[in-house]
C-alpha cells in the first residue's frame, strides 16, 4: 500500500471541462495519487489550449502521423510509433493529419520511476524532452483494447498485468532504441547507473513533499528534512535518479508554467510571477530570460504569432478548454478543502 502524505492535493474535478484551471501548478501535480490509465480515442481531437498533469504519458497514434506543440515547440509523433513524454510540461495537441484512432496512456510519475529502465531514457524524460520508439508497429490496437478493458474490470490480478505489459512495452523501446523528437538542451552523459528502489523511494517522496508545498518559499533543507534526511544526502539522491538538482527541477516546472501563462492567458507579468511562485518580478525576468533566452514579454509575443493558431483559426485568449488536468478531465482548486 503506497504511503499517503500528510496533505492532500487540494483539487476537484471541473464538471464543465472550462477555464480555471490554470492557476494550477505542473509541481502541485507531479505525484498526484491517479491511477495508470489507457484510453483508445477514436477520434482524437485537437486541444484548443495548453494543458498540463502529473503523468508520463504514452501516445501511439495507429493510423497516421500527429503534431503537438509543447511550449510552443513542434514536434511530429509518427505513425504507429510510441511517444514517451512528460505531461507536466504544457502540451497541446494541434494537427491530426489523417489519425482517427490514437491510444493514450497514462503512467503515474512513482510507477515510472520504479521500472527497470536505462537510466538515461528515464533522464531524457523528467528533463521534459519527447522520445519517440525508433521502431514502428510494437504494439496493436488490439493491446491497447484489451488493456482498456481489462483495467475497468475489478479483478486486481488483471490490472496488474496490464501495468506490467505497459511496462514491457517500454522496456522494449528501451532495448529496440530511440530517438529524440525535442530539443534536448542538455547533457546527461552515458552509461548513467540505474538508480536503486532505495533512492526512487525517496525521491518520490521529495516530489511529493514539494508537490504539496509548491506555494512556499521552498528551500532544498526544508525538502531534505521533511523526508528525514540529511540535506547533501538528499541532494545527491534527487541528482542521481532526475539528473536535475532539486533547485533546477523547482525552476524548470515554474518556467514551463509560466510559458503556458504567457501564451494562453492576458495576465500581467506580477500576476504570472506571483502565479508561478516566484516571490519577486525582477527574479522571474531574470530566471525566464537565463532558461529561454528570451525576455517573457518576447516569448508572449511569439508564441502568440504561432501559426498553428492562425491555421486552426483559434485565440489562445479565448479558448475555455486548457489548464491543469488530471488526465481526462480538467481540475480547479477546490477551496471547500
Amino acid at each position: 500500500m503506497e504511503k499517503k502524505s500528510e496533505h492532500s492535493l487540494q483539487f476537484k474535478i471541473n464538471d464543465e471541462n472550462k477555464y480555471g484551471s490554470e492557476a494550477i501548478s505542473p509541481l502541485s501535480l507531479c505525484l498526484a495519487h491517479y491511477p495508470l490509465n489507457v484510453v483508445l480515442q477514436h477520434p482524437p481531437g485537437v486541444m484548443s489550449g495548453y494543458h498540463w498533469h502529473g503523468h508520463m504519458e504514452i501516445n501511439i497514434p495507429f493510423d497516421d502521423d500527429v503534431e503537438y506543440l509543447f511550449n510552443g515547440k513542434p514536434v511530429i509523433i509518427k505513425a504507429n510509433h510510441i511517444a514517451l513524454f512528460w505531461a507536466s510540461v504544457p502540451h497541446r495537441l494541434v494537427n491530426l493529419n489523417g489519425c482517427t484512432k490514437m491510444a493514450v496512456i497514462d503512467v503515474p510519475v512513482h510507477q515510472f520511476l520504479a521500472w527497470t529502465l536505462p537510466q538515461k531514457l528515464i533522464n531524457h524524460i523528467t528533463h521534459g524532452v519527447v522520445v519517440e520508439s525508433q521502431h514502428p508497429n510494437l504494439v496493436s490496437l488490439f493491446e491497447i483494447q484489451r488493456w482498456e478493458r481489462e483495467l475497468a474490470l475489478s479483478d486486481v490480478n488483471r490490472q496488474q498485468l496490464v501495468h506490467d505489459e505497459i511496462q514491457l512495452m517500454v522496456k522494449r523501446i528501451a532495448f529496440d532504441g530511440w530517438t529524440l523528437r525535442l530539443e534536448q538542451g542538455y547533457d546527461i552523459g552515458n552509461n548513467l547507473p540505474h538508480s536503486s528502489k532505495y533512492s526512487q523511494h525517496y525521491v518520490s517522496l521529495m516530489l511529493d513533499y514539494i508537490a504539496n508545498h509548491y506555494n512556499d518559499a521552498l528551500t532544498v533543507s526544508d525538502v531534505a528534512t521533511a523526508v528525514g534526511l540529511n540535506t547533501n544526502y538528499a541532494m545527491g539522491l534527487f541528482q542521481s535518479v532526475m539528473q536535475l538538482t532539486i533547485k533546477q527541477y523547482i525552476l524548470m516546472m515554474r518556467i514551463n508554467h509560466a510559458k503556458a501563462l504567457l501564451s494562453d492567458t492576458d495576465k500581467t507579468m506580477l500576476d504570472i510571477s506571483l502565479t508561478v511562485g516566484f516571490n519577486a518580478i525582477s527574479r522571474f525576468y531574470d530566471n525566464f530570460q537565463k532558461y529561454t533566452g528570451v525576455s517573457p514579454l518576447n516569448y508572449r509575443k511569439l508564441s502568440r504569432a504561432n501559426s498553428q493558431w492562425q491555421a486552426q483559426g483559434l485565440n489562445p485568449l479565448t479558448q475555455t478548454i486548457k489548464g491543469a488536468s488530471d488526465g481526462k478531465s480538467l481540475l480547479l482548486p477546490d477551496a471547500s478543502l
